[in-house]
């Protein structure tokens, strides 16, 4: 392991004349779970408003800024991303209501505003979270009212992504005096006509418990005061809808239906669909039918109508789509019919319904397309006019057709107009505008890497145009691995298309646990299987060096949020097969869920400790206990955001203060932290400040001399 040593000289020199952050104390939590001896000397970093920990954690992040701000290339890429992203303008969350397109412009590196083009094509802002006074506000969602007059905008201030929902007026632009308090970000209100939404509200703050257990269903009615606002769906469940303490309780409506859908739903694939008269949740006693438990592996449900439309993946990995009738006088699974078979090629990613049809995307080898499903009349299949990926797709049964983005690697997204009766697209120019044409300075490579036991993972590799492999490019690979997401479909991204302009590799792997070949390769990767989506992402890196793109020092594993748990392991079971690993806001201890801010939600992905089977899976893939005393780990960057409430800090703390106490002074632990933002930032400057500490991080340390590569080591 003399190599490692030797490639953190220059990291040794530029963090020589920084003051070291303060030594973690190490306590003596010994626990046994299940028969399991579990040593947690960092158990004092846990729980919410721990001022020790937080005065900690803020030190590494000073000790780390210095360190960052003295590495030489920092200027180089805060100058080349900031222009970057100050030159581009992005419109994102597109959505046509009332013959009214609303969506978020992000631009100049700013918050994103809400604006709304009226049917003459005139554009205005409706709320600019820039202008908001004393707080770093966002818009995280919003939903406008079927007939696109008024606007519900959740709004974050501070970046923990609890939010409050304001009221516009579209017309005059007015905000309206309703407000309603603590509502997830992500959580957008379900309007029930015009006049009134059902919302639903996280459980009240009292420093100590986790927010996101015990949320409940409301219903506002504009103008009434929302102190008086009735409870739908309560904590705990309603009659004939029980809910667990983890379960999020949702309301979804349409307004060509009189159904309501009363969901259950997480952090999982898998929801609990139930249905009532929108109008008879309004007052108590609503009669609710459940035909979808989550062994019916149902992912997505709409609203046509009397018919409740359905994304199932059971016997169905690639998915298929099923209609079942709402006026049936008794409600089973059974009875839907199928109206979208499965492909045994391409994978059913999602579906929305419009006036005149259902509209049906798919993905084959990473490449998005559509099948039109008239309600009455033949399939008919749509092309987008290039190959690429169709992120977002909107429809409403107040109109005909289809609007969605496509993005290419090198293509910023656009938005397209589908007109079914012309079979025409319309660029309705807005998608996305860059400072640069990347065409000509970057291609892709679609390939795929030998894991462990033999299965392929799909590889796609940005590399410079033109590009000639040379042993010794510097390569940051990606990888995420959970919850089916898909990460090899084309994407437009600024900042890692100006790391491969500038003369660099950026990988992604489609590891085992997303989606790449549908629900199957989900399960593949999920549970038990965890450690198989590991082995993925370290052969994806493998094939970098036997493909001569790179030597060993000079490959970087990053990864965010869940795939944390990837990365963590990566570290501690292969510390030989990369050089270095960034991991953004990480699950790093997952054994400690039922502890986690967030961490119930997450029982059904990864694991429930309170169960022996769960607890069992969860150490198994618990990076922090799994590392261990006597290992040469390479250096490794701790990216934080301190308002996360997705995936609380400590996780982060404890793997790091776990890591610097094993290394003892041999290898590099740098934690970056950002007081502005939770789980990710949410403007493009912040993007590009934190690509810019990545990117000047990676060349620190990578930059030390050539020296033999190690042996290949035996993988366990």
């Amino acid at each position: 392991m003399k190599r490692l040593a030797l490639g953190l000289t220059m990291v040794a020199l530029a963090a020589s004349t920084v003051h070291a952050a303060p030594v973690a104390k190490r306590g003596k939590t010994v626990d046994t779970v299940y028969g399991a001896r579990i040593n947690d000397p960092y158990r004092w970093m846990e729980g919410p408003n721990n001022a020790a920990f937080g005065a900690w954690l803020r030190a590494q992040g000073q000790e780390g800024r210095k360190r960052l701000d003295a590495a030489p290339s920092l200027s180089m890429w805060q100058q080349r991303l900031n222009a970057a992203s100050s030159a581009s303008v992005t419109n994102r969350l597109q959505h046509r209501v009332g013959g009214r397109i609303f969506f978020l412009r992000l631009e100049a590196g700013k918050q994103g505003v809400l604006m709304v083009r009226m049917p003459d094509g005139k554009e205005k802002a409706l709320f600019n979270p820039n202008t908001v006074a004393g707080a770093h506000a966002s818009i995280t969602n919003y939903g406008a009212s079927p007939d696109g007059r008024t606007v519900a905008v959740n709004v974050d201030r501070g970046g923990n992504e609890v939010t409050t929902v304001e009221f516009y007026d579209v017309d005059s632009g007015q905000k309206l005096p309703d407000e309603l308090t603590d509502i997830w970000g992500e959580f957008v209100v379900a309007w029930a006509g015009n006049g009134g939404v059902f919302y639903t509200q996280m459980a009240p703050d009292d420093g100590k418990t986790d927010r996101m257990l015990n949320m409940r269903t409301l219903y506002h009615k504009l103008g009434a005061p929302p102190a008086k606002d009735p409870i739908v769906i309560p904590a705990g469940g309603a009659s004939g809808f029980p809910l667990d303490a983890q379960e999020f309780p949702f309301i979804a409506t349409d307004p060509s239906s009189p159904y309501a859908m009363v969901v259950a739903a997480g952090a999982r694939s898998e929801a609990r669909i139930c249905v009532a008269k929108a109008a008879d949740l309004t007052v108590p006693g609503a009669k609710i039918r459940c035909p979808v438990a989550y062994s019916d592996e149902v992912q997505a449900g709409s609203l046509v109508g009397s018919t409740l439309y359905l994304q199932s993946v059971k016997g169905a990995p690639n998915g298929q789509v099923l209609a079942l009738n709402l006026g049936a006088p008794e409600l089973k699974l059974s009875d839907a019919r199928v109206v979208v078979a499965e492909d045994r090629e391409a994978v059913v990613t999602t579906f929305a319904a419009a006036r005149d049809a259902l509209y049906v995307k798919r993905m084959r080898l990473g490449v998005d397309s559509f099948v039109r499903i008239p309600y009455s009349g033949q399939p008919e299949f749509i092309s987008p006019p290039y190959d690429g990926q169709a992120a977002l797709i909107d429809a409403t049964t107040d109109a005909d057709g289809l609007m969605f983005t496509l993005q290419g690697w090198t293509r910023p997204r656009a938005l397209y107009a589908y007109d079914p009766y012309r079979r025409a697209l319309t660029d309705l120019n807005l998608g996305a505008t860059s400072l640069r044409d990347y065409s000509g300075q970057v291609e892709s490579e679609t390939t795929q890497a030998r894991s462990q036991d033999g299965t392929m993972v799909p590889v796609t590799v940005l590399k410079p145009k033109g590009y000639k492999p040379n042993g010794r490019t510097k390569a940051i690979v990606f990888a995420y691995g959970a919850y089916g997401a898909t990460v090899t479909q084309p994407a437009f991204d600024v900042m890692s298309l100006e790391w491969v302009a500038n003369g660099n590799l950026y990988v992604l792997a489609g590891i085992r646990g997303g989606g790449e070949k549908g629900d199957a390769w989900r399960l593949a990767g999920k549970g038990a299987n965890k450690a198989r989506g590991v082995e993925d992402m370290v052969a994806a890196a493998d094939l970098l060096r036997t493909r001569g793109y790179s030597d060993t020092r000079r490959i970087v594993l990053y990864s965010a949020s869940a795939g944390g748990i990837v990365v963590g392991n990566a570290v501690d079971r292969f510390p030989g097969h990369f050089g270095a690993a960034i991991i953004h806001a990480g699950m790093l201890n997952p054994t400690r869920l039922a502890a986690d801010s967030n961490g119930a939600n997450q029982y059904a992905e990864f694991g429930d400790p309170n169960v022996a089977s769960g607890f069992r899976d969860l150490r198994a893939m618990d990076a922090y206990l799994n590392l261990k005393p006597g290992q040469r780990y390479p250096p490794v960057m701790l990216d934080v955001g301190l308002n996360d409430n997705r995936v609380a800090p400590w996780n982060s703390g404890k793997y790091g203060a776990q890591l610097k106490y094993y290394a003892n002074g041999s290898s590099v632990v740098l934690f970056r932290t950002d007081a502005d933002s939770g789980h990710f930032g949410t403007s493009l400057s912040q993007a590009a400040a934190e690509a810019a500490d990545h990117y000047a991080f990676v060349d620190l340390v990578t930059a030390s001399p050539a020296v033999k590569r190690h042996k290949r080591s035996k993988r366990h």
